[in-house]
């Protein structure tokens, strides 16, 4: 049994903490961004399609008036679970095409044959987006910003007894902004490394962030999903 911190937003956690019951580990959840939806209207249509990088653009979208107009519309997303989520929400055409923007844009660079109007829904902060790479393909990208993402600058109570006292296994980081909140969080509170826990990473790009603020103990999943992430607590 591992004792977990979880950095990842309020919603995602929760699903993560069952997940990590189920195979005897216990969890803390600290998330290191908080997640907010914005109400403003979603561009007027007609689309051809829908792009989605993140599932907190589809739980900002849902309830809304406008979205019964798309989910009719094939909407391709980034990473399994996320197009998992946007059939449930009633995308019934969502299909996930790569784990990262790059794979996802190298397949609709062959698949739309001919220029689509396309709506992405979007976080306000982004590392990478998929309309600079597809305009340049002739496609009309619409970014719709449906939801703010705010960094964590301290650590609550709880979380920072955990992780002083030893209480803590391994943190497990799923992106580059949640890695770079904790980094921040460990300046505000306490000393990024060398610390008694683990770093498990989601990618080489979040485990860099950690490296470079000189964690230690960083370890990165064979791939981007958090299946393989997991299996780093074997």
């Amino acid at each position: 049994m591992s004792r977990v911190l979880i950095t990842r937003p309020l919603a995602e956690a929760q699903a993560t903490c069952r997940r990590l019951a189920a195979m005897g580990h216990m969890a803390l959840v600290e998330p290191m961004l908080t997640v907010s939806f914005r109400d403003e209207p979603l561009p007027p249509g007609p689309f051809d399609a829908v792009i989605v990088t993140s599932g907190n653009a589809l739980a900002a979208i849902e309830g809304r008036p406008e979205t019964a107009a798309l989910l009719g519309l094939p909407l391709v997303a980034v990473g399994r679970r996320t197009a998992m989520a946007a059939q449930a929400a009633g995308f019934a055409g969502a299909e996930s095409h790569g784990r990262d923007v790059a794979a996802l844009v190298a397949h609709l660079s062959v698949a739309w044959r001919r220029p689509q109007r396309v709506l992405y829904l979007a976080g306000a902060d982004r590392t990478t987006d998929p309309d600079a790479a597809l305009r340049p393909l002739g496609h009309d990208v619409t970014t719709a910003i449906v939801y703010d993402a705010v960094k964590a600058t301290r650590f609550s109570d709880a979380a920072l007894e955990a992780l002083q006292e030893g209480a803590i296994d391994a943190v497990l980081h799923y992106s580059a902004r949640t890695a770079e909140a904790f980094v921040a969080c460990c300046g505000a509170d306490m000393p990024l490394g060398p610390a008694p826990f683990r770093h498990l990473c989601l990618s080489a790009k979040v485990g860099e962030v950690l490296r470079s603020a000189g964690g230690s103990r960083i370890l990165v999943a064979e791939r981007p999903d958090e299946d393989a992430l997991l299996a780093l607590l074997a």
